[in-house]
């Protein structure tokens, strides 16, 4: 009967509007909620009966249902905080957590309220650990697959291979020392001869002469016009410091005299473990790790290294490998060519040990060769060990002057000028172990750790993941998604590339509910519910006057 009709047609208008005022309800409920998706659900009718009418045959309609009910994923503001972990998607997509303590479950959110635990992953409020890739410190790009974030609490030592040092050289300085190099024509008697593997320097006219590591001071203050020192790291993080001394002299050649600065590089006698095959040190010139000449042009700009020497492997002794030792070996020639191998340098030679150090580093610069940690390059009978040269400490020097085909000048350079003696600049790029003092992110998702030790490395990259159909995706609480059939697979990328967000660092999503919308729709609902209930009302009236008419 019709009347039955309208009271059932009345109860699915107040079901679909229950349903209706719960959803309100959770909206309003999660205003609060960090990165919290409202949700809106639409009604459609339910099929229409069909009936007789005197016009032919008629659609009788039988209420309301549920049509569809699906978050909405507007972009929500965003609230600055004071914690770095704090991040928030500045558009599409969604930070990726895996819950640990299961396999394969991982799950989707919008929610960046994350922390760093106990072990060092970074984690949301329920522990479950957000993914991204490590990115390589040198290339600056993303590593392997993704995988957990665990932030490094400690920062590994890294030994030194660079040294800048950036210096004013005096030019009024009063050169008192005259070098004559063997075959020269002059009218000294004191000659100094650069070989190839030797320096002859009887009167120790030379910074390399003058120089005796048996000695308290190893060079008398009388002996060097200017001398600048920095720190450098081994492998194991231990500082060692470098002094270089500098002296004005001149050098007469075979075509005239030529006024250079000679510089000795140096390291504390104590601390250079350098040993020859039968294990004696250095003697007398313990400490030393590089001499050479610096020639300037009429400018005062550095122009032409000169005559400059490290100390190589001599492995000359094929019957007896225990004569075996450290020697000097020219790196740069008398006219400033770079000697590239050194003559009868076994760290040259690819041949003898594993690594083979050349005379010039990776950016051009000349090399020298120190050993803070006593490696020994021979095994017990004196044979070259290969493994062990590869722990040997080559440093790259740079004066502002590098090879590439020629010598060229750098913008910042040691120049010889009309000024003071000063150091402009100097720097080293290693370091000693470190903690971790604080982490940084940045719009492309980057994690930057921040260490004691002066170390700032990038560390991990934020995965996103978007889908094709994100409404579809199925929440299980604790602001969390998970993959459906109907949503599709993840798409998973860099911040900021293949349509996904940037990110937000130091900042929260918050919830996109708009909560004047939501008493709008409230009151529709009350209203809707309330002309329901009065449909099963007045229906059960008139059923009532049905039954009475019994009477």
């Amino acid at each position: 009967m019709g009347l039955t009709d309208a009271l059932f047609t009345g109860t699915s208008g107040l079901r679909a509007l229950g349903h209706g005022m719960s959803v309100v309800g959770d909206n309003v409920a999660n205003l609060n909620t960090t990165a919290f998706k409202g949700s809106r659900i639409s009604f459609s009718d339910i099929m229409a009966q069909s009936i007789n009418t005197a016009a032919g045959s008629g659609q009788l309609g039988r209420g309301a249902t549920l049509q569809a009910l699906y978050p909405i994923f507007t972009q929500g503001s965003f609230e600055a905080t004071a914690n770095p972990t704090d991040l928030a998607i500045a558009g599409n997509g969604f930070f990726i957590v895996r819950d640990p303590r299961t396999t394969g479950n991982v799950f989707y959110t919008r929610d960046g309220q994350f922390m760093i635990d106990k072990n060092g992953y970074l984690v949301n409020a329920a522990g479950l650990r957000v993914q991204g890739w490590r990115i390589d410190e040198d290339t600056g790009d993303i590593t392997g697959a993704i995988t957990d974030i665990q932030i490094d609490r400690s920062s590994p030592p890294v030994k030194t291979s660079l040294i800048d040092v950036i210096t004013n050289l005096n030019a009024e300085v009063e050169r008192t020392i005259t070098i004559d190099t063997a075959g020269a024509t002059s009218t000294t008697d004191d000659d100094v001869t650069f070989a190839d593997n030797d320096i002859t320097d009887s009167n120790n006219l030379t910074l390399w002469g003058k120089w005796d590591a048996t000695l308290t001071t190893p060079l008398a203050t009388t002996d060097y016009d200017y001398r600048t020192s920095l720190y450098v790291y081994d492998s194991l993080g231990t500082p060692h410091e470098i002094t270089i001394y500098y002296k004005a002299i001149n050098l007469i050649i075979s075509d005239g005299t030529t006024p250079v600065y000679e510089f000795l590089v140096t390291c504390n006698p104590e601390e250079d473990m350098r040993r020859n095959a039968d294990g004696t040190d250095l003697g007398s010139k313990k400490g030393i790790l590089m001499y050479g000449m610096l020639e300037f042009d009429t400018q005062g700009n550095v122009k032409n290294f000169l005559n400059v020497y490290r100390y190589g492997w001599y492995d000359g002794d094929d019957t007896n490998p225990a004569n075996n030792y450290y020697r000097l070996v020219r790196i740069v020639d008398d006219s400033g060519n770079p000697v590239d191998p050194p003559p009868n340098d076994a760290f040259a030679d690819s041949t003898n040990f594993t690594t083979t150090i050349g005379t010039l580093g990776a950016n051009g610069y000349p090399i020298f060769i120190a050993d803070f940690l006593g490696i020994e390059v021979t095994d017990s009978s004196g044979v070259e060990d290969a493994a062990a040269t590869q722990n040997l400490q080559p440093i790259e020097l740079n004066f502002g002057y590098y090879y590439d085909g020629s010598w060229r000048s750098e913008t910042v350079r040691t120049t010889q000028y009309s000024a003071p003696f000063a150091t402009l600049f100097y720097d080293q790029n290693g370091f000693g172990h470190g903690t971790l003092e604080s982490i940084a992110a940045d719009n492309e998702g980057r994690i930057t750790g921040y260490y004691s030790n002066g170390r700032v490395i990038p560390l991990w990259m934020v995965a996103l993941a978007n889908f094709n159909a994100p409404e579809r995706l199925q929440k299980v609480g604790g602001n969390l998604y998970k993959e459906t059939t109907h949503s599709g697979p993840p798409v998973t990328g860099k911040p900021g590339t293949n349509g996904l967000g940037t990110i937000a660092p130091n900042s929260i999503e918050q919830s996109n509910v708009d909560l004047g919308e939501q008493f709008v729709k409230m009151i529709i609902f009350q209203r809707g519910f309330q002309a329901d209930a009065r449909i099963i009302t007045v229906s059960d009236s008139m059923l009532e006057e049905l039954i009475n008419l019994k009477r």
